[in-house]
């Protein structure tokens, strides 16, 4: 004998057969769902095949449902309700009024970018959970690799050859400087002459000093380490009081009130890096992602406009 659990029961057929015993007859059913009488009756005797038992008692009269059929009738209702709900999720889900995104990012962007990204991200989508992390360059393509989060706010390109990563934007290091100190009257410095000045610059493992390590290597100096401080405010704070020169991302600035401190570029070699969107190759993105992407975009460009405009 046939049996449910051999073959394939359609969900338009549970459909069908609920509404008829619903309505209490297939004349009544049909009229309710908009189908032809004859066409409902099909639809229910290729269950009743299906399942290999009668589902309903039929006469001219009488339609009433088999013990068969009681049995089934709970099962039915409750897979049709999950559907239901399934497809409400699904559509919140895609519509953003509901989900969650994990993401992680280096330390100058969940800093100076993050903020008014999220910021918006949450204006426009109340409804979607955020979970951002602020991480290290290995700590970040692991979490991103091993799933933990979505999106990753990194350098490019990323190390992990799994990572697949979208420019944001490209930055150079500048020398930082109090308003009153004699070099904040001047356009660039080499690295040569930043070697005779004491540095205030993020700690070993961060990316900017390994790029500011690099650029001394490339022009054969030894850098001045004066300070290091793993807070970027704390360091911008410490250099506005005249503490010393510090060197950091274009980004870091971002946001800040004009006169604090006054950026330099540098030259000879100018150090630079590209700062992207990382996420895992070949895996489509959740519509938050996609969402949280165009707005990071944005923020990106805004940010950079004022700042060259500044």
């Amino acid at each position: 004998m046939p049996s449910i659990l051999d073959n394939s029961v359609e969900l338009r057929h549970l459909r069908y057969f609920v509404a008829v015993a619903n309505a209490g007859g297939f004349t009544r059913a049909a009229a309710i769902i908009g189908l032809k009488q004859p066409t409902l009756s099909h639809q229910i005797r290729q269950l009743e095949q299906t399942i290999g038992t009668p589902l309903f008692h039929r006469a001219r009269r009488l339609c009433r449902l088999t013990a068969a059929g009681e049995l089934l009738l709970p099962y039915a209702r409750r897979i049709i309700s999950d559907m239901e709900d399934a497809r409400r999720s699904l559509n919140d889900l895609s519509g953003l009024r509901r989900g969650t995104l994990h993401l992680a990012a280096l330390p100058v962007a969940a800093h100076y970018v993050l903020p008014e990204t999220l910021a918006r991200f949450r204006a426009e989508h109340p409804g979607i959970r955020v979970r951002a992390l602020e991480l290290s360059v290995d700590d970040m393509e692991r979490a991103l690799v091993r799933g933990e989060v979505e999106l990753g706010i990194g350098f490019v390109p990323p190390s992990e050859t799994s990572l697949q990563a979208q420019a944001l934007y490209r930055e150079e290091l500048v020398a930082v400087v109090a308003p009153d100190d004699p070099l904040a009257q001047k356009k660039t410095i080499t690295v040569g002459e930043l070697a005779t000045r004491p540095l205030v610059v993020p700690p070993a493992g961060f990316g900017t000093r390994i790029l500011i390590l690099s650029a001394f290597a490339k022009a054969r100096a030894t850098p001045m380490i004066a300070l290091e401080l793993s807070s970027l405010d704390a360091l911008l704070s410490i250099v506005a009081r005249g503490g010393g020169t510090g060197v950091l991302p274009e980004s870091a600035l971002w946001g800040r009130q004009a006169g604090e401190t006054v950026a330099v570029r540098i030259q000879r070699p100018t150090p630079h890096r590209q700062m992207g969107l990382l996420h895992v190759r070949g895996v489509h993105l959740s519509p938050a992602a996609e969402a949280f992407t165009a707005v990071l975009a944005d923020v990106v460009q805004a940010a950079s406009a004022v700042q060259v405009a500044g």
